[in-house]
């Protein structure tokens, strides 16, 4: 079943306007330290604590939420050992502006008279059943792993939220990465710390509601703000300069070798489009930062990246519905299975350096069209299909063939979610799941343009050393991470 929707992270509002539907029994925490309530009845493992995990079935979650809620409207507290969450005098982490982790963590108490002694939690990326939890201390809090709130940022203290607000687990093993949760389409956030080319906050607005269901939606979030005109313009001036040694030829794909090691050589007819690459120039390694500040990755690592693919789509061209990712038997010198230790791609930022008249926008065939009931505001951005009479005639004049893969897609392109290209901003989206196993449903494509030329570039990141680039082994490169990236980490930090 598909995890409830919160529009707040409050667990009490949430439960003033739905009721829970938990579907599974679940329990959090380390395992020495973890209480399991049933219909009132505590069982506790072989080292019981005060720490308490609800995880309730169906309609006893309901009820879990009603008493958590009704306790908190009272001003009487969950009971736990003192009954009261003890304070830590640890020192809590500062980010100095403009450093890496600017941004990263909460920092400031919530407007609350104790520290919180109970939380939501969601798994990594919101999809699933949430569990109740409650801590007695600050040690129980921080037994429970690095937890995130939904603006991405380390939760430090339970000082820093209010009781019954929704945190999300941080990634469980090495290779895997915090995902942004969705919590509904047309949720919008700023993401704390993190700037634009041109000095706007960068916000992030949820396309999709992906579910822990086969045929769920991809993660699939619109980047506001992500670039500026002239960083725009650099890259495009740079991929057709003859001071690039990778400038502008025709395009290449389903393989896995840069061009100097033979890739060059890996064109499709499905793809009809030019690139060029940028792995040089000074405004690259800047725009890739950016990127892994965005996925609140704990540190930059160049091995993680592909060089910046431009990409220039002129009349009728277009690129076939594909995956980012390569597929786990790709080739045999490499692990490419990221829930096995391997690595992959990751996660795309795909960048507009340019807006279209008609056509060329990013279209995921496994979508469906975002209706207003989803988010007035949302379609009436992303635009209403034009008549059918329209686009064939449009097609005709871009050279777009009837019955050939590019009108097909041109179908798709308007019948599916597709968002348009606007110049400055990007969207994103991930390859993988939470626990490392590849998303098939993050099939896309590029559409074909039916007026105007469409720029863009791909920002691949992947989780863990990408192909070739592994100095230890290629067949484990999850455990060459520094420890900045390498998952599970310590509650708090």
């Amino acid at each position: 079943q598909p995890r409830p929707k919160p529009r707040s992270s409050n667990l009490c509002l949430l439960h003033s306007t739905s009721t829970m539907a938990a579907k599974k029994t679940k329990t959090k925490g380390s395992d020495a330290s973890k209480q399991k309530i049933v219909s009132g009845a505590e069982t506790t493992t072989s080292k019981p604590s005060s720490l308490l995990v609800f995880s309730l079935p169906g309609l006893l979650l309901a009820v879990g939420v009603a008493i958590v809620c009704h306790l908190q409207s009272t001003n009487t507290a969950i009971p736990t050992s003192d009954n009261a969450i003890q304070s830590s005098s640890r020192k809590l982490i500062s980010p100095e502006p403009n450093s890496w982790i600017d941004g990263y963590y909460t920092t400031q108490p919530a407007n609350q008279a104790a520290p919180s002694t109970h939380a939501l939690l969601y798994p990594n990326g919101g999809v699933g059943e949430p569990s109740l939890v409650s801590f007695a201390n600050d040690e129980e809090f921080l037994a429970l792993g690095r937890l995130f709130n939904d603006m991405g940022q380390i939760v430090q203290s339970p000082t820093h939220f209010l009781n019954g607000t929704a945190l999300y687990e941080g990634p469980s093993q090495a290779g895997t990465h915090f995902q942004w949760p969705a919590i509904s389409v047309g949720h919008k956030r700023a993401v704390p710390g993190v700037v634009g080319g041109n000095g706007k906050q960068i916000e992030l607005e949820t396309l999709t509601e992906p579910s822990d269901s086969k045929d769920t939606d991809p993660r699939v979030f619109y980047v506001h703000n992500f670039l500026s005109a002239d960083e725009a313009d650099e890259l495009v001036a740079f991929s057709v300069s003859d001071d690039n040694p990778y400038k502008m030829a025709p395009s290449t794909g389903g393989t896995h070798k840069a061009w100097n090691q033979g890739g060059s050589n890996a064109k499709l007819t499905t793809r009809t489009s030019m690139n060029a690459f940028d792995i040089t120039t000074k405004l690259s390694f800047r725009i890739k930062r950016r990127a892994f500040r965005l996925l609140r990755m704990g540190a930059y690592k160049e091995n993680l990246a592909d060089g910046i693919q431009i990409l220039r789509y002129e009349l009728g061209q277009a690129y076939i519905a594909h995956h980012d990712y390569f597929p786990v038997r790709q080739s045999n010198d490499h692990l490419w299975d990221p829930s096995k230790g391997g690595s992959n791609r990751f996660a795309t930022i795909f960048l507009y350096l340019s807006d279209v008249e008609v056509g060329g926008q990013t279209v995921f065939t496994k979508s469906e069209r975002l209706t207003a009931e989803k988010s007035k505001e949302l379609v009436e951005r992303l635009g209403e299909a034009p008549p059918t009479e329209f686009l064939k005639e449009l097609e005709k004049d871009a050279g777009v063939d009837a019955g050939s893969w590019e009108d097909k897609l041109v179908d798709q392109c308007y019948s599916k979610l597709a968002v348009p290209p606007r110049r400055g901003d990007a969207i994103l989206f991930y390859s993988q799941y939470p626990d490392g196993h590849l998303d098939p449903n993050s099939l896309h494509g590029a559409c074909p343009i039916l007026k105007g030329t469409k720029w863009g570039a791909n920002l691949w990141v992947w989780n863990a050393c990408r192909y070739s680039q592994c100095t230890e082994d290629a067949l484990n490169p999850a455990n060459e991470l520094p420890d900045e990236l390498k998952a599970p980490f310590e509650g708090g930090v």
